[in-house]
């Protein structure tokens, strides 16, 4: 039942929703894009079915009319130019936006392209769900711009910067993290649990460090950096953390971003980079791969479950010469 006063006129929480809902389908009708958007011609054809989709983009959330009628707009003028049929299934299919956002968005800037992107496949995913039942697809995450791993030049500045900070404490906590991320691949998350027991010399000189946590396994040192972290960590005692071992939180996500910045003065920067332990990683990463170690090796050690996690990296792996290539290709002969 609606409440209504003397007058007739609506009251209480119903009134309220009434009017909200009145105010969300006035905005819906008296939408009109850009001209420059949408030819008033093109606006007249596609305008009942926009208008449609709208009132079902809004109602399952979760943008209001103001954001999103001009991204489905767009959509609908694109769709009717390719001869699609004009229909919520048809529209809001995957496909159809993603194929939008790669062919149909061209003009836009970036900036512009990416928020459209994100407002159409989220309103898509929202409405399959409400009107007919489809969740979205399941989505590979990655990094859209991988981090770059350190140059050798950077590498070298890096290693001077550790070994010359001013106190024998900061000198081993920079050298210990930056072994344990060029010379081991330990991420922030390996790195902070290790103790002294972890790190000890193995058969030929070898630096072994054992790793805890989610991905327990042995990292064999890279032999250009296993002497002076083997330095580094003798005398901690076997049940001290190498690294800040006065901090309390382990799990903090800023354990070594947090020590860094406590030296602004010291810390350099080399051709504008500055040091941070996922870049570490990842130049480990890359020389590995630019050695052409076997894969399963890399995954073992790098804690990797699936060679998808290694697909980012792709794009900083040396060319090989056409000759090397073929050679390679061909096999030894027998």
């Amino acid at each position: 039942m609606i409440d209504t006063d003397g007058g007739g006129r609506l009251t209480g929480r119903m009134s309220w929703a009434l009017r909200l809902e009145v105010a969300v389908s006035n905005r819906l009708l008296a939408y009109a894009p850009n001209p420059e958007t949408v030819p008033p011609a093109r606006w007249r054809r596609i305008a009942p079915v926009v208008r449609s989709l709208g009132f079902l983009a809004v109602a399952a959330g979760p943008y209001g009319p103001d954001v999103i009628m001009t991204p489905l707009a767009r959509l609908v003028a694109w769709a009717e130019a390719q001869g699609l049929p004009l229909e919520p299934s048809v529209l809001l299919d995957q496909s159809t936006v993603e194929r939008f956002i790669l062919v149909g968005c061209r003009d836009m800037a970036a900036n512009s392209r990416r928020t459209c992107s994100s407002q159409l496949r989220r309103a898509s995913e929202a409405l399959l769900l409400d009107q007919l039942g489809q969740h979205p697809p399941i989505r590979l995450k990655a990094a859209a711009t991988p981090v770059a791993p350190y140059l050798p030049a950077e590498v070298a500045h890096w290693l001077i910067w550790a070994q010359s900070l001013p106190t024998p404490a900061q000198r081993r906590n920079a050298c210990l993290l930056f072994c344990l991320g060029v010379g081991c691949g330990l991420a922030v998350e390996d790195l902070v649990y290790v103790q002294g027991r972890d790190v000890r010399p193995g058969p030929t000189g070898r630096a072994l460090v054992k790793v805890h946590g989610r991905r327990p396994r042995t990292v064999v040192c890279r032999y250009a950096y296993e002497e002076l972290l083997l330095a580094e960590a003798e005398g901690i005692p076997a049940d001290a953390y190498v690294f800040r071992p006065d901090w309390q939180n382990r799990a903090s996500k800023h354990i070594a971003s947090d020590w860094l910045a406590k030296y602004p003065r010291i810390i350099g920067r080399c051709d504008g980079a500055v040091l941070q332990t996922q870049r570490l990683r990842t130049t480990w990463l890359v020389d590995l791969l630019n050695a052409g170690l076997p894969l399963t090796v890399i995954l073992k050690a790098s804690g990797l479950a699936t060679l998808h996690s290694l697909s980012r990296y792709l794009v900083f792996l040396h060319n090989v010469p056409e000759e090397e290539a073929f050679d390679l290709l061909r096999g030894v002969a027998a």
